[in-house]
């Protein structure tokens, strides 16, 4: 999901001044700048930053600098953390972000700073929330209350917010709100006071699920360590990172020199080297010209025209790592008589466990595609409810699932059209349901896909934890790929995804 498709607040928001005479940022540049960074914002977020008795430019970059890749939503929590925040505010008496002096008299009522909104975009104040809520309030914020229920309006704004996920832009001049009625669950829009009070039923009255022991032991996942923010210097870490790894692949079969070693006295010697591919040509004699580079200098290595394999090189793509076999003249030039190329190492012994593994993918809950008659089968199946002759089904004790568990939102034009759950955070409340019915003996690893609510930047965080909690404790989420033991046996899972046109 691109992340300046996320959407929080739509439309030409008035700028907000402070005390100090400083004005801010538009409210709307507030949050294209979060999105710029693959965030959301919460509304009553953005409400704290306007209410920031300094630059508001100065605190969201502060923000955003202490933020881990695998948030979200930006919160409350996240901007009092913040340590401008706290220098300017705690540090200065205590201010507090539900009401504000420092805001002038557009900060009175949020009604007012968003003069012209339709009142599903405005945003309500925390004291508001703390209160229980008029039925003004209810009316604006376009919830249907049934007598005797109290709509959450904390949970309304959390699932709006996931609902943006996957807009175009800031271009609409309101922000959907759903509403429903009990008794009809399966409506587009569905009512989130209705749905967290049967959430809150189902956890009172149900008996609590046992924990099951996971035998799972993560060997490589980025969760939570990503610490990277895409400046020069890191592309510069990730080739160096990604030259040596594969130059130690390669060295299994070579003995390679240095590229500042082909000096003049081993002219004539068959040796070899490593580097990456800098350039690819043909010259005017039909022999092929690559320039290879390694931390140690640049060699142009010829294949001349005829020569066995060399016909290979055309193949080649700039910055693959490869071998060359073949002879220096000394004047700087290596003739290649051998490419060679990275390859995994046959292995004589295959690693096993105890219980099956099924190994799942792009089940893509939300599409009209979704094959929901075949996963019914399934279901069947697994619990054991048609004849298994062989016993297979009582057999199985993993399920991985390498990505794509929904459809998501906005992650190709026209996508609309295909969806039969337009929102995200439903699409996920409905594939939490699909594996809830597996029976709890199986332990359950997921890893995300570039349809699923994360970074689509590689290597791609776990789901968000708020997500994580809707479904059972025998799924284990991890980030894409992963590398991990289950049953035994090392795995490595990777989603994958096309080139984009």
């Amino acid at each position: 999901m691109n992340g300046k498709g996320h959407r929080l607040v739509s439309g030409h928001l008035p700028s907000l001044s402070t005390g100090a005479g400083h004005i801010g940022l538009l409210m709307q540049e507030i949050v294209q700048r979060f999105a710029e960074e693959g965030y959301m914002i919460d509304p009553e977020a953005l409400e704290l930053i306007a209410s920031y008795p300094g630059p508001s430019d100065e605190l969201v970059e502060g923000v955003i600098g202490g933020l881990e890749r695998s948030t979200l939503v930006v919160g409350v929590s996240e901007i009092e953390r913040c340590p401008r925040w706290i220098e300017r505010v705690l540090g200065n008496g205590g201010f507090s972000h539900q009401k504000s002096s420092h805001l002038g008299p557009s900060a009175s009522d949020p009604s007012e700073s968003f003069e012209g909104y339709p009142p599903s975009a405005q945003v309500a104040t925390s004291e508001s929330l703390e209160a229980p809520p008029s039925s003004d309030m209810i009316s604006a914020l376009g919830v249907e209350v049934i007598e005797g229920e109290r709509p959450n309006l904390l949970v309304e704004k959390k699932r709006k917010a996931l609902k943006m996920v996957g807009d175009s832009g800031l271009k609409d001049q309101s922000v959907p709100v759903r509403k429903e009625k009990l008794g009809s669950p399966h409506s587009e829009l569905s009512a989130v006071s209705h749905l967290d009070v049967r959430s809150s039923l189902r956890q009172d009255l149900a008996p609590p699920v046992p924990a099951i022991p996971s035998p799972l032991e993560v060997l490589s996942d980025i969760t939570g360590r990503s610490t990277c923010v895409g400046e020069y210097q890191d592309f510069i870490r990730y080739f160096r990172d990604r030259y040596s790894r594969i130059r130690e692949m390669l060295s299994g079969r070579l003995n390679a020199r240095p590229i500042e070693s082909l000096r003049k006295d081993i002219a004539g010697r068959d040796i070899s080297i490593i580097g990456m591919v800098m350039n690819v040509r043909t010259s005017a004699k039909g022999n092929k010209v690559v320039e290879l580079e390694d931390p140690t200098g640049m060699v142009m290595v010829i294949f001349q025209k005829g020569v066995p394999g060399s016909e290979d090189v055309a193949s080649l793509v700039l910055d693959e790592v490869i071998g060359v076999i073949g002879t220096t003249d000394g004047k700087g030039r290596f003739f290649g008589k051998t490419l060679v190329r990275p390859d995994l190492q046959a292995r004589s012994l295959i690693e096993t466990g105890e219980g099956g593994a099924l190994l799942l993918s792009d089940i893509h809950v939300g599409s009209t595609y979704f094959m929901e008659d075949a996963w019914n089968r399934f279901l069947d199946w697994i619990n054991e409810e048609v004849d298994d002759p062989l016993g297979i089904a009582s057999n199985v004790k993993y399920a991985v699932i390498a990505g794509d568990l929904v459809d998501g939102i906005g992650i190709y034009p026209g996508q609309e059209g295909d969806l039969a759950i337009k929102d995200i955070w439903e699409q996920y409340e409905r594939a939490a349901e699909l594996l809830n019915q597996i029976p709890d003996r199986i332990q359950i690893v997921f890893s995300p896909g570039n349809h699923d609510v994360v970074r689509q930047a590689e290597p791609q965080p776990a789901l968000s934890e708020s997500l994580q909690s809707i479904f059972k404790k025998n799924v284990t989420f991890v980030g894409n790929p992963a590398g991990f033991k289950l049953g035994g046996v090392d795995w490595l899972v990777y989603h994958g995804r096309s080139i984009d046109d």
